[in-house]
């Protein structure tokens, strides 16, 4: 018994070491908005559109915050925490720009986009699955390699379609 409780400490022990604490994930993501504060002072001052200050911030902000984290703290678990994060940013980035490309266009064209983005979403949803099945088979005893490349993967996946969002969004201008 006296093992087991031994065990379970050094597991709790070691899983708080390893974690960002409150505090430093606090510290961090002041540094980020600071660094997004003087980005896009320095965009709005260089005349850019206020869509791409927008789009150029967030995506800063995102990546900025996941290359931190993982300076920071290179455990593996906080590693693939930090890319699942930044990919979950992503998808909110997406949905906030989908918005914005829906916003341009009249009942038939959202009607298409409606269809395009069903369409994307079952896309990831198959490459996610492949992902899986390929790292699974491919990196059968690495189990640290198999889960930071499907994050990594599952992660450029979302982060492209934003982007060609975004790329859609500057080619059809807002109407009137």
């Amino acid at each position: 018994m006296k093992t087991l409780f031994t065990v379970i400490t050094l597991c709790i022990s070691f899983a708080g070491f390893c974690q960002l604490t409150d505090a430093q994930l606090k510290r961090l993501e002041y540094q980020v908005d600071s660094a997004a504060s003087l980005l896009h002072e320095r965009l709005i001052s260089n005349s850019e559109s206020l869509l791409t200050t927008e789009f150029t911030v967030d995506t800063f902000k995102v990546e900025k915050l996941k290359q931190k984290k993982m300076a920071m703290d290179t455990s593996m678990a906080e590693r693939i925490a930090a890319i699942n994060e930044a990919e979950i940013q992503y998808t909110i980035l997406m949905d906030k720009y989908y918005s914005v490309l829906l916003n341009r266009f009249d009942d038939e064209g959202k009607k298409a986009i409606v269809a395009a983005q069903k369409k994307w979403l079952k896309y990831r949803d198959d490459e996610i699955a492949m992902t899986e099945k390929l790292y699974d088979e491919q990196h059968k005893g690495d189990l640290k390699s198999k889960e930071i490349g499907k994050a990594v993967e599952n992660l450029e996946l979302t982060k492209e379609r934003v982007v060609e969002i975004y790329k859609h969004i500057l080619a059809n201008p807002k109407k009137g």
